[in-house]
C-alpha cells in the first residue's frame, strides 16, 4: 500500500513537471517566433534619379511590402551602384533596385541574383540615349570629339558602359576622345547638366528620359537624342544569394501579383511600370558582351 501511494505521488509530480515544461515552452517560444516575424526586412534603392525623387517614389513601395510581408520594412538609399552592391554583399540588405551594370558586377563578385524585372510599356528592355542641347550641331557620337561629357555612374550600363564601349570601338579612350568627363550620380542630373550647358553631351537611361519628357517644364524638353543604343535587358530587382529560398519565393509572388492587386496596381502606376516578370537568363547577354569589349 505504501509503495502504491509513493508511486502515485511521483506520478502526480511528473505530470505537474511535464505540464510546467509545456507551458514554459509555449510562453517563451511564441514571442520568439513573433519577434522573428517582426524582424525588419531591408532593401536598397540606387539613385537612378535624384535622391529626393527616388525616396518619394519608393516610400509607398516600402509600405506596401511591409503590409504584404506582415513585418517592418526598411529602405536604404545610396548614391552609387557600388554602394548598393556593398550593402548586399555585407548582408545589410536582402533586396535592391539597381542597374543592369551593377547587377552584372555583383553577380561576378559575389553571386548576386536577379529576382524580377520591371515591364514598361509592354517590354522588358531599355536603351542608352546620347543627348545634346536642343540647338547643338552634333548628329552622331563621332561629332562629340573634344566635348565635355557627363556620365552617370561608373557601373551604369546606359550612363557609362555603353558610351565607353562605343568610343573604345572607334579606337579611342574616353579620356582622349572627350575634352573632359565627369559623373553626375543620376540620370536626371545628367539631363539637367546638358540643358544648362554644364556638359555638351551625356549618356542617359531611356526610361528616365521618356518619363521626364511626360513632365511639363522638365529639362528633358531642352535636349535632343542623337544616338540610341540597341535594346538591353531591363535593370532588375536583385536579391542576396544568401537570402532564404522561401523568402525569395515570397518576394517574387508579391512582385508578380502587384498588377492584379488594386493597391499594387495604383503603386505600379506611380512607378510608371506595368508590372514585374521573371527575368530570362539570356536577357543580359548583350550587356555582358559589351562589358567584355571595353578596353578601359
Amino acid at each position: 500500500m505504501f509503495n502504491l501511494c509513493i508511486g502515485r505521488f511521483f506520478s502526480h509530480i511528473f505530470i505537474i513537471f511535464l505540464s510546467g515544461q509545456i507551458l514554459f515552452s509555449l510562453f517563451f517560444s511564441c514571442p520568439a517566433v513573433a519577434q522573428e516575424k517582426r524582424k525588419p526586412f531591408a532593401f536598397a534603392v540606387s539613385a537612378m534619379i535624384s535622391p529626393a525623387v527616388t525616396f518619394q517614389h519608393f516610400t509607398e513601395f516600402r509600405d506596401y511590402l511591409a503590409t504584404k510581408l506582415e513585418r517592418p520594412v526598411v529602405m536604404k538609399q545610396r548614391r552609387t551602384y557600388a554602394e548598393i552592391n556593398e550593402l548586399l554583399s555585407r548582408k545589410e540588405v536582402s533586396m535592391a533596385f539597381t542597374c543592369t551594370g551593377g547587377f552584372l558586377a555583383g553577380r561576378r563578385s559575389f553571386g548576386l541574383e536577379a529576382l524580377a524585372v520591371p515591364v514598361v510599356d509592354g517590354v522588358t528592355t531599355y536603351q542608352s540615349f546620347i543627348i545634346v542641347p536642343e540647338g547643338h550641331p552634333a548628329k552622331q557620337i563621332a561629332d562629340l570629339r573634344g566635348s565635355v561629357f557627363a556620365f552617370t555612374d561608373p557601373l551604369s550600363l546606359t550612363g557609362r558602359i555603353y558610351p565607353t564601349a562605343v568610343i573604345n570601338s572607334m579606337g579611342f579612350k574616353t579620356g582622349d576622345f572627350f575634352k573632359k568627363t565627369f559623373f553626375t550620380a543620376s540620370h536626371d542630373k545628367s539631363i539637367s547638366a546638358v540643358a544648362e550647358g554644364v556638359a555638351d553631351a551625356a549618356a542617359i537611361d531611356s526610361l528616365i528620359f521618356n518619363s521626364l519628357m511626360r513632365a511639363p517644364g522638365s529639362a528633358a524638353h531642352q535636349v535632343k537624342v542623337i544616338h540610341s543604343s540597341p535594346p538591353f535587358g531591363m535593370p532588375p530587382i536583385v536579391v542576396s544569394p544568401e537570402l532564404d529560398k522561401e523568402e525569395k519565393r515570397t518576394l517574387l509572388k508579391i512582385l508578380l501579383g502587384m498588377s492584379s492587386d488594386p493597391k499594387g496596381e495604383i503603386l505600379l502606376q506611380a512607378l510608371e511600370t506595368d508590372g514585374f516578370a521573371i527575368p530570362d537568363p539570356s536577357m543580359y547577354r548583350s550587356a555582358l558582351m559589351l562589358i567584355q569589349q571595353m578596353t578601359e
